[in-house]
Order: structure tokens, then sequence, then C-alpha cells
């Protein structure tokens, strides 16, 4: 009898530990594809109701935000009427939260961000991205560790975020920036000596096509995605890159302003927000952003008719076969067709021979690559692409071959003396042919 009861009972303890664990995948991971909340940060909890604020460096008044650097970020709060940092007319520009009417947000994203219909609230944080010369190391920072409860908790690994946050350029801003970025770092940097806060490789996130945001008048978002690491802490939000690396518009200051530019790129910044997703068209904002995402680039395709002749051996007519292709593009062109039909039909003459299919693209689409899922590895999605046409014509998969080399190799058809670097681009995203054997 007493085996019996202590085997039951181990049998509960194993039951109830399975339930736990399930009961805590389920948190982690969501119900199928419901959306979860992560972060949602907005300024608002400050250590008093409704400070005055009356100096810089007011990020320290919040209780759930931590001082980067010795140069803190800025806050702006409406009970501050009047002043250097008010909401409204500022020492540093005009800018007023964001009026839930305006939300860019769905119905699933309100419920889980702003149901309340309060949109920007009461409060919003400025930083500085950017500021030449001599004075390059004074910029600010805004770090906010990941917390439940006033409890540390962790992104999940392997888990997709979703990240959106909005910005606005200060009208007192003599320079706009790009490299406007979000840091997941593992530790939570606090009050570390004036300077650039370094980049981490996989862990910083730019906008797609990390633009310059230049608008004065109203709120942008800025979206990204983001495969955690399991490790993160907080996230950071500032200029990661040196001044060497980052792009700058100089901006003529708007009439309505009365206060002086400032020699500084200066942002405000408010309602981060991050969600779990399990698909990036869960991540509307980020959706919408990079609907469009080849128009931002160049929409030229370079075409060439192949030069053969009755000299020249069959491997060297099958490698002057070169395929082009448009920004961000796999697909077929008219030309390109009749460039693959050529292969086909000299392999339908020769069964002994077998082609690598080489793949390229240009260093812009390297670029939108670090920020953009689809555009990793284009040259091999070129030259599987032009494999899988192939093979769909009869050629046996075992006579193809697949190769990419990225952006490392110019096309020898680029003119450096009267190609632009748009023409350049474009002869650089191409699928090119060898002869393996024959």
């Amino acid at each position: 009898m007493k085996i019996k009861t202590t085997i039951l009972a181990l049998a509960a303890c194993l039951a109830l530990i399975i339930s736990l664990d399930s009961t805590a995948n389920a948190q982690r991971k969501g119900k199928g594809d419901k959306l979860k909340a992560f972060l949602n940060e907005g300024f608002e909890k400050t250590i008093e109701e409704d400070p005055q604020i009356s100096e810089a460096g007011g990020i320290n008044l919040l209780s759930n935000i931590k001082q980067t650097t010795e140069l803190p970020a800025d806050l702006f709060n409406r009970a501050s009427e009047g002043g250097d940092f008010a909401v409204g007319l500022s020492l540093y520009g005009d800018e007023t939260p964001i009026e839930a009417s305006t939300e860019k947000l769905d119905e699933a994203d309100k419920k889980l961000f702003d149901s309340e219909g309060k949109g920007g609230g009461n409060n919003f944080a400025g930083i500085i991205t950017y500021k030449p010369g001599k004075l390059d190391k004074e910029r600010s920072y805004i770090t906010i560790p990941f917390m439940s409860d006033k409890k540390p908790i962790k992104m999940t690994k392997g888990m997709m975020y979703c990240v959106e946050y909005s910005i606005s350029l200060a009208e007192s801003s003599k320079y706009a920036t790009n490299n406007i970025g979000l840091l997941f770092s593992k530790e939570v940097i606090n009050d570390a000596p004036i300077g650039h806060v370094a980049k981490e490789a996989g862990r910083t996130l730019t906008n797609y096509n990390n633009k310059v945001y230049n608008n004065f008048y109203g709120w942008d978002k800025v979206c990204a995605t983001y495969e955690a690491k399991g490790d993160e802490q907080c996230l950071i939000i500032g200029n990661f890159e040196m001044n060497t690396d980052t792009k700058t518009e100089v901006m003529k200051k708007p009439k309505t302003f009365e206060n002086p530019v400032i020699p500084q790129a200066y942002y405000f910044i408010d309602n981060i927000r991050i969600k779990e997703v399990t698909t990036k068209e869960q991540c509307k904002c980020y959706q919408a952003d990079t609907a469009n995402i080849e128009d931002s680039y160049s929409a030229l395709i370079y075409d060439k008719t192949p030069e053969i002749n009755d000299k020249m051996t069959n491997a060297q007519k099958i490698a002057a076969q070169v395929a082009y292709y448009g920004f961000g593009k796999k697909s077929m062109t008219p030309s390109s067709k009749d460039i693959f039909n050529y292969i086909i039909q000299q392999m339908n003459a020769n069964p002994a021979l077998n082609i690598e299919i080489e793949g390229h693209n240009d260093v812009k689409e390297d670029q939108v690559a670090e920020q953009n899922q689809e555009f990793q590895n284009m040259a091999r999605q070129r030259a599987e692409a032009v494999k899988k046409y192939l093979v769909g014509q009869g050629i046996a998969e075992d006579r193809l071959t697949v190769s990419s080399t990225g952006a490392k190799v110019n096309s020898s058809e680029i003119d450096n003396e009267y190609d632009d670097e748009e023409t350049k681009e474009a002869k650089n995203r191409r699928v090119m042919f060898k002869v393996v054997t024959n």
C-alpha cells in the first residue's frame, strides 16, 4: 500500500511539473498567433507627480529609466508650462505628445498598448545623436531595463519581436542624422563616461534602410523586427556609430520657431513598444514601412545581349551568358529568360555538360539585408531561383551547382571612368554561368 501511495504521489508530482512547464512555455510563447506585449514605454512613470522640469537630464526623474552615460537624456512634460522643457514651445522645439486619434495602431495593437486611448500621454524624452568636431562625444542615450512587476525579465531565445517607437526632429537642430539605433544589450549600462556607446553585432537595429529622419513636423515611426538571443536585459536608444560613419543633413530652421539653432542633432522620442510575434506580417508598423522597400532604391536593370561567335568554345559561349536583376529582385526578366533557355538548350545538346550557377548582389542590398531578412544572401537567392527554373525545365539537379560571392566581386562590365554609381550597382546584380565538366 505504501509503495502504491508513493508511486501515485510521484505521478502527481510529475504531472504538476509538466503542467507548470507547459504553462511557463505558454506564457513565453503566447497562444498560437496571439500577440503578447513585452514593453510599453511612454516615459510617464515619474518619481513625483507632475514634476516641474527646469534643467537638462530630466530622464532621471523617471522611476523605470536608467541614465546610460554621464550625459543623461532629457524629459519634457506638460506640467513644465513655459519652461525650457515644456510640452509645446520649449528650448528645443514645438513638439507635443501624440494624440490618440492620430496613433498609427491597428485594433489589436490598441488593445495591447493604448486601450485607454491616451496616445502619447504627458511626457516624452529628448536625446542628442550628433555633435560635430570636438564635441562629438556629447551624445545622450535612453536605457530601459526589461522589468515586470519590478522584477528583471529577459527576452525568449529565438522569439521574434516587433519593435517600434515614435521620433521627431527638434526644430533647434542644425543637423538631422541616420543611425537612430536600438541596442538590445545583455547588460544594463548605467552612468558610463561621456562618449558614444558602441554597437554590438546582431543586437543593434535601425530603420530598415537606416534613413535620415529630418521631419520637424509631427512624429514618424521607427520600425524593426528582432530575433532574441535570450540574454537581453535592456533596450538602449541612440546613435551607436562614430561621426565618420553617420550621415548628416544640414537643416533650415522653421520660420515659426523663434529660439536659436543649436549645432547638434536632437530628437524627441516617445512610445517605445515591443511585442512578441510569430511572423513579420504581425508587425504592422514594420510591414507598412517596408511594403515597397525596393522603391527606395534604384529601379535600373542593366541589360546586355551576350556576344558570341563561332571561334568561341562552348564553355566561353556559356560564360558569356549573364543575367541582370533589379534591386532586391530574383525574378526573371524577358532577357534573362532567353539566357536561361540558351543554357538549357546547350545542356540538352550535351548530356555530359555540368554547370555552376554563380550569384552576385550589390553593396546596398547587403546594407538593407542587415535589417531585412528577405534581402539576406540575395546573391544565393538569385542563383537558387535560376537552378529551380532549370530543373523545372527538365535539367537533372545533380548537373547543377550553386555558388555565390555576394558583393565581393565586381562585374567586368563596369567602366569606372564613365559609369555612375547606380549603373555600377545594376551591373553587379547578376547571375553568371561556368562549365564545370564537359
